[in-house]
Order: structure tokens, then C-alpha cells, then sequence
């Protein structure tokens, strides 16, 4: 891969990449601005800056090689594997805004909606219908969360289609929107707030992986500490659901665009979105709200995108002028 890029050829690689990059150069941007702006009040300010330079460099050189011609199995595998390390990278940069500027926690406030529209606490009625058989295929469900979109983009690709980069888009876009809405109202989630987080194991027991899986989970939401409070470390990113968000615009294009995996991706989507209350993850109108949002996000992102289709186009005439 070619390490030197002309500054001259910036923004016509930028208007020539796809879409989703072009969606992931912009919440970059928006990133270093804010760690700019709040340069004082934002933990590792220094770091995030040079971090997302570095990535914004990267996502910029892979469009030029592909622009370029660059059809080698590694760099394409690279390619369209990147979005989910930048899915996550993003993600991470969020946290640290919450927790700079988002100090309340507003679990509370869902708390008492849940008993509201339920009367009870979503995991004490499904409790009543635990088992380990159960808690042990919905925590693998869960965990599968991440690999759903990419089973779908991997039958697209394989077709080599240009729809993979409609739902490559799609899902981004989705992701990013949820990152937005954490800001709205953080919160922990039901298995610090309601139930003892230390005795999860005990109250829903799995057979061979849960144990496992619950800890990776653990340590992914930032609980990378045994001996400090885990309430104090835990990622604030409870309302909405983005796992109901993303599985919903996942299970939608897996059948608009047809693909082979649609039934096996609507049942372990239904099953990771069951397992957000089972296991204890979220609150009921946490569920209700990703069902909204992730409508809405299917809704919007095409408006957003003609956004980008004009700025483009405009781009392109006043270059020619």
C-alpha cells in the first residue's frame, strides 16, 4: 500500500469513496473537534486527537488504493473488515464524551417507566422461566450481536454487488445514530441498578460458555478492573438498545436485499434482542426505544445521504469551473 498521498488529490478521494466512508471521515471530524474544543475537560484529550488523525489518514489512504485499482485478496479483506474496528473505535471515543459531559445517570428515570408499562421489572418475569439450557444459547445469541451484520455483508460481497455499500452505510450510520442518543439519557442497565452485578453467575447460570462470555462482555463494556466499583467503570450506553437499533436495520436489508441468510438472521437477531432483557443488559424501554430508532434510523439515513449526493455533486461542478 502506498504511504504518500497528495494533498492536491484529498478531497477527490473523499468525494470518490464510498459512502460509509465517507460517513465515518465525517463523525472522525466531529470527533477532533470536540476533543479540540474541550481539550481541558476530556480524559486522554491529546491521545483521541492524534488517534483519530491517524485513523482519518488511514480510512483516506484505503480509498486511494482503491480508487487506484487495488484488487489484492488482503486489501480488499482489509477493506471491508476495517468498518468494524472503526464501528468500535467510534464507540470508544463516545464513552469518553459521556463521561466528560454527561455525569448523571438516568437509570432511575427507566427504572420507574419499566414499572409503569409492566408492573414489575422486565428479568423478574422472565426469571420465572430460566434455566441454564436457556441462559446459555441466549448469552452465545447475544455475543453474536457484532457478527450479524458482517455474515450479511459477507453474502453481498460475495455476490459482488454494489449493495454493500448501501448496507455497509446503513449499518454505520445506524451504530453512529445510537452513539448520539447515548448522550440523551446514559444509564448502567438493570444488572447494576436492580440486581447484585457480583451474583449474576448464581442468579442465571449457564452450562459451558456464559461464564466466559459474560466476562468478555464485561471487560468490552469497560469493566477491566475487579477491585474498583463497577458502576464507576461500566460503558454508559443503556438507552437505547443499539443492539435492538443495529439488529433491526440488520434483519430489514437482509431481506429487502434477499439474501440467503435472512431466516438464520431473523431468528438470532429476534433471540439477541430477547437476551438484552434475559440477561439483564437492558431495561424494557430500552427495547421500545431501539425498536423507534432503529425504524428511524432505516428512515433517515436516506434523506442524510442525498445530503452528502448534493454535496458531492456541487463539489465536483465547482472543481470543473
Amino acid at each position: 500500500m502506498r504511504i504518500k498521498l497528495k494533498v492536491k488529490n484529498f478531497f477527490d478521494i473523499i468525494r470518490n469513496s464510498r459512502f460509509a466512508d465517507i460517513y465515518i471521515t465525517l463523525i472522525l471530524s466531529f470527533l477532533l473537534l470536540i476533543n479540540l474544543i474541550g481539550f481541558a475537560y476530556i480524559k486522554s484529550s491529546l491521545f483521541n486527537i492524534v488517534a483519530n488523525l491517524i485513523i482519518f489518514y488511514f480510512v483516506i489512504l484505503i480509498n486511494s488504493e482503491e480508487q487506484q485499482g487495488n484488487n489484492k485478496m488482503w486489501f480488499i479483506f482489509t477493506r471491508n473488515i476495517y468498518y468494524l474496528l472503526i464501528i468500535l473505535f467510534v464507540y470508544s471515543q463516545f464513552q469518553i464524551l459521556i463521561k466528560a459531559f454527561r455525569t448523571i445517570d438516568y437509570d432511575n428515570l427507566l427504572i420507574k417507566l419499566d414499572l409503569y408499562l409492566l408492573g414489575e421489572n422486565a428479568g423478574d418475569y422472565f426469571v420465572k422461566y430460566s434455566s441454564p439450557i436457556l441462559t446459555e444459547y441466549l448469552q452465545i445469541a447475544y455475543s453474536l450481536f457484532y457478527f450479524l451484520p458482517v455474515i450479511v455483508g459477507w453474502e453481498i460481497w460475495k455476490r459482488q454487488e454494489e449493495n454493500l455499500d448501501l448496507f455497509a452505510r446503513n449499518i454505520i450510520f445506524a451504530y453512529f445514530f445510537s452513539y448520539f442518543l447515548y448522550l440523551i439519557l446514559p444509564a448502567i442497565g438493570p444488572r447494576f441498578t436492580i440486581y447484585n452485578f457480583t451474583k449474576l453467575s448464581e442468579d442465571l447460570p449457564g452450562l459451558y460458555l456464559t461464564k466466559f462470555l459474560r466476562w468478555a462482555i464485561n471487560v468490552g463494556g469497560g469493566i477491566t478492573n475487579d477491585h474498583l466499583n463497577p458502576t464507576y467503570l461500566v460503558n454508559r450506553d443503556c438507552m437505547p438498545s443499539g443492539h435492538t437499533m443495529i439488529t433491526l436495520v440488520t434483519i430489514y436489508y437482509s431481506f429487502k436485499l434477499k439474501t440467503k441468510v435472512k431466516s438464520i438472521i431473523l431468528i438470532l437477531g429476534l433471540s439477541v434482542i430477547f437476551a438484552t432483557i434475559y440477561m439483564r443488559y437492558h431495561y424494557f424501554v430500552d427495547i421500545i426505544a431501539g425498536f423507534v430508532f432503529g425504524f428511524i434510523s432505516i428512515w433517515l439515513e436516506p434523506y442524510f445521504n442525498k445530503i452528502i449526493r448534493r454535496i458531492k455533486i456541487k463539489s465536483s461542478s465547482l472543481k470543473q469551473i
